[in-house]
């Protein structure tokens, strides 16, 4: 995290940008981004669910209009942080060096517009107001503005900042209201200049995206021309000019992203694509994640229907392009989201739709898990937040040991304690989650895993007396009267021999008695 310096209003501003402000740097410093991939991660740190909903529904906001996706951290080392600073609300503009970089989202500005706002400047927008050419578009009365916040209103320089050749937008996401750090709730700091379309336009909105301000994230971000964000739980969607065929050089790419937790299934229901060797020239490719590199489920040309599609997670990419002049009908295809199915996996997480937010009202998910033949099922609760109930009546999870709901019930779980580990029978567990139409809660994460019994093995787990097996893994034990030795797998007796003053030997045990005892020993 880089120490901020100063802050143009909601804006953190590092040492670069300060020489910029005070006109000390000449370097390009426009809409701005460096992230990589159109790809930001983010974290969020002590939040509560309902500040954790209204950052996921603003990031969804861009997501739906641009081609950035934003996702959770794991690894990564350069990634946004949802937090809280002194400055209370404010974010740097574009991508600051590596590492953390904070957003912060202080007392009244968990709000939905004013979150797209800071992500706005995270994504790499300044305050629309400060173009080089904002003077032929709106006033600032100065004598209006709070002693000490003048700066809010410095113009840039047009070698500052590039506006990427879109008009000046009073309906930006970005703008000022007109009353913004005014001296008084009367009083006017920025005013439009005209009027637009006989209307004198409004300024400051916080409600969402304009259509510049998409026009503009999209130029930043070299959007494709066609194809858009899918985020309901189904859809539609097809190759331009289906079923009268396609132009030739079109790039087209969808993102289907449904609530977290659930999958994506997707269907062609129709394919005419020039069919080429190894589909080189025209065809649809569909990844399993969130980008152009995600794993490669198929790549499709010619006139035979893909097979069925599920994902892994919660999003897909799909990605069309033509490249001969040969016309072809295109391509149609139909997703939808579902929850629960068969898992065929050594190991790997489910969750309730929605998690860690609240999951929706009924809902019911059944996944069906399978590991290798030989082994076991695996199952840990990582984070359990179910409506409680003393019968576990209303939401709930239950587990059975087998392939299907008639096996053998292991739990049925609800409440706020992560129930115990769970270990099936044989290479199959079944579970299921379950909501009623009342209240929603945080839901569940669960990790899953092949698992078997070391211990059962011939040579007993490598131990050299006793095998204690767990849940992943296992450990060496001794019997009584020894200890485990620092291999952890071999026993030493826990009887040490010493010796006497007369040369004499004897056993005791644990450790060699003291001086004074030797001496009432010897007597």
């Amino acid at each position: 995290f880089i120490l901020i310096a100063a802050f143009l209003g909601d804006i953190a501003l590092d040492e670069d940008d300060l020489r910029l402000f005070k006109g000390a740097d000449d370097a390009q410093h426009a809409v701005q981004s460096n992230h990589t991939n159109s790809g930001v991660k983010t974290e969020k740190t002590q939040l509560i669910c309902s500040q954790r909903a209204i950052f996921r529904q603003a990031m969804r906001h861009w997501e739906k209009h641009i081609c950035v996706t934003f996702t959770e951290r794991a690894t990564e080392e350069s990634y946004i942080v949802f937090t809280y600073r002194p400055c209370g609300c404010c974010s740097y503009v574009g991508r600051r060096g590596g590492g953390p970089q904070a957003i912060s989202i202080g007392k009244n500005c968990d709000k939905f517009g004013i979150v797209v706002h800071e992500l706005g400047h995270v994504i790499g927008f300044w305050h629309e107001h400060t173009r080089p050419d904002r003077d032929e578009h709106v006033s600032i009365i100065r004598d209006n503005i709070q002693q000490g916040q003048e700066y809010n209103f410095l113009k840039m320089e047009p070698g500052e900042v590039d506006s990427l050749g879109e008009v000046y937008d009073f309906g930006s996401i970005m703008h000022y209201a007109r009353n913004t750090f005014s001296r008084g709730i009367f009083l006017d700091t920025i005013l439009p200049r005209y009027d637009v379309n006989g209307v004198r336009p409004s300024i400051g909105q916080r409600t969402k995206l304009s259509k510049g301000d998409i026009a503009q994230a999209c130029k930043l971000y070299k959007c494709a021309k066609c194809g858009e964000s899918l985020q309901d739980s189904c859809g539609n969607f097809s190759s331009p000019g289906f079923p009268n065929g396609y132009s030739a050089y079109t790039h087209c790419v969808w993102r289907i992203s449904v609530t977290p937790g659930e999958k994506i299934v997707l269907n062609f229901t129709s394919m005419d694509l020039f069919r080429s060797h190894l589909c080189w020239y025209d065809h649809v490719e569909v990844r399993d994640g969130f980008w152009r590199k995600a794993p490669l489920k198929g790549r499709f040309c010619g006139d035979t229907l893909p097979a069925q599609i599920i994902s892994t997670d919660s999003r897909l990419w799909i990605e069309f392009r033509s490249s001969s002049s040969w016309v072809g009908k295109g391509f149609s295809a139909v997703y939808e989201a579902i929850c629960g199915g068969e898992v065929k996996r050594e190991s790997g997480q489910i969750q309730s739709p929605n998690y860690p937010d609240e999951y929706q009202s009924n809902k019911e998910c059944v996944w069906k898990i399978t590991v290798a033949e030989g082994f076991n099922v695996g199952l840990s609760f990582q984070s359990f937040e179910i409506e409680k109930h003393d019968s576990c009546t209303y939401d709930y999870v239950e587990v059975r040991d087998g392939a299907s709901e008639s096996s053998p019930l292991l739990g049925r779980f609800c409440g706020y304690d992560k129930p115990d580990d769970i270990k099936s029978t044989s290479n199959q567990l079944w579970l299921k989650f379950a909501s009623d139409g009342s209240v929603n809660k945080a839901g569940f994460a669960a990790n899953f895993f092949k698992e078997m019994d070391e211990c059962s093995r011939p040579d007993n787990g490598n131990c050299k007396q006793r095998c204690l097996n767990t849940l992943g893994s296992y450990r060496c034990a001794c019997d009584p009267g020894y200890e485990l030795a620092a291999d952890k797998h071999t026993c030493e007796s826990e009887f040490t021999s010493c010796s006497l003053e007369d040369g004499s030997r004897c056993a005791w045990p644990c450790s060699c008695p003291t001086l004074v005892e030797e001496i009432r020993i010897y007597s």
